[in-house]
């Protein structure tokens, strides 16, 4: 998983650009440019809908009104979203937006997994077509698929030709750029080049905490893992579909996660948000920050703290909808 040593940031893209021109995040043409009356909205976030309580997993809808009150607090300082699948609440979310006329564009997933039927992921993708098609004013992307390349993602999907049908099949139906996110540890392989070819940008993962990474080098080795994937594509557009820190997690209890050197808290949050938010403000890298709101039905219950996984603590937000941290 982990960033393999590499010339120094600046002597790598120094050589680069005497070869083969310029590869920096401004100097491509992107293809996907949110903007609302002309202003840049480009610095997102992931959002889901579910209150403790709820989950995908239970079937959850959440109500109208919960959604209303999210997408509000949300669009104080955001006005772009990723949403990762096309349930129910995908869509209740969308015509939230509509009918209030709310100021927020959206990447819309569709939920592709290796645990799903072929029909079940049939399925998935003819929806989302629908709804690209069905909100053409609201859905600026498309998303096929989440972490389902890297080598250990539970949802591997076994076959990338699979994929790809996917993302021509979509692309073919809807006017909106497409892509597939995934962990820079898929992006890095000789594989993604193939499916590099299909896609309109590449939807780029990178966790400085989940490498074992420290907050002092947090940024700087997103930065590196950014610079590097644009090498290795340098005509393409790169998308941060996810990155942040955890404000919990557990410590030493046998697991990877317990084994990890990051310090998770809430002051460790406000840094990281900090200075990755001005550095992609400062580059105009579109990105979808990880994430609003804490999810209190991820990362499983087993353990002797089970309450303390991460993967229930990315949010900005706490699951009651509190800011943890002072907002630009």
């Amino acid at each position: 998983m982990f960033f393999k040593k590499r010339l120094p940031i600046s002597l790598a893209l120094a050589l680069l650009l005497s070869q083969s021109g310029p590869v920096l995040a401004n100097s491509v043409t992107p293809v996907l440019n949110p903007e609302i009356d002309g202003a840049w909205i480009g610095n997102g976030i992931s959002y889901a809908p579910y209150r403790d309580g709820e989950s995908p997993v239970m079937g959850s809808v959440t109500s109208k009104e919960n959604i209303l009150e999210d997408l509000k607090l949300i669009a104080k300082n955001w006005q772009l979203i990723r949403l990762y699948g096309t349930g129910q609440a995908s869509e209740r979310i969308l015509q939230v937006i509509t009918e209030h006329k709310l100021p927020i564009k959206v990447m819309q997933g569709a939920w592709i997994s290796g645990l799903q039927t072929q029909q079940q992921n049939d399925a998935e993708v003819a929806e989302v077509i629908r709804l690209a098609n069905a909100y053409p004013e609201v859905v600026v992307a498309v998303n096929v698929g989440n972490e389902i390349l890297v080598d250990w993602s539970a949802h591997k999907m076994r076959d990338i030709n699979q994929v790809i049908a996917y993302v021509r099949q979509t692309r073919q139906a809807i006017k909106q750029p497409v892509t597939v996110n995934d962990d820079y540890n898929f992006w890095n392989k000789p594989s993604a080049q193939q499916l590099a070819k299909e896609v309109d940008f590449i939807g780029l993962h990178a966790y400085a905490f989940w490498n074992n990474i420290t907050l002092d080098k947090s940024l700087s080795w997103t930065q590196g893992i950014y610079e590097d994937i644009q090498q290795r594509f340098p005509t393409m557009q790169l998308v941060m579909g996810e990155s942040g820190w955890p404000t919990s997690r557990i410590y030493n209890d046998g697991s990877y996660e317990g084994s990890l050197i990051g310090e998770a808290s809430v002051p460790n949050l406000k840094t990281f948000f900090d200075q990755y938010n001005d550095w992609i403000n400062q580059e105009k890298i579109v990105s979808f920050y990880f994430e609003a709101f804490d999810e209190k039905w991820k990362g499983g219950f087993d353990g002797a703290n089970p309450d303390d996984k991460a993967e229930k603590h990315w949010g900005v937000y706490y699951s009651n909808r509190q800011p943890k941290i002072e907002l630009p």
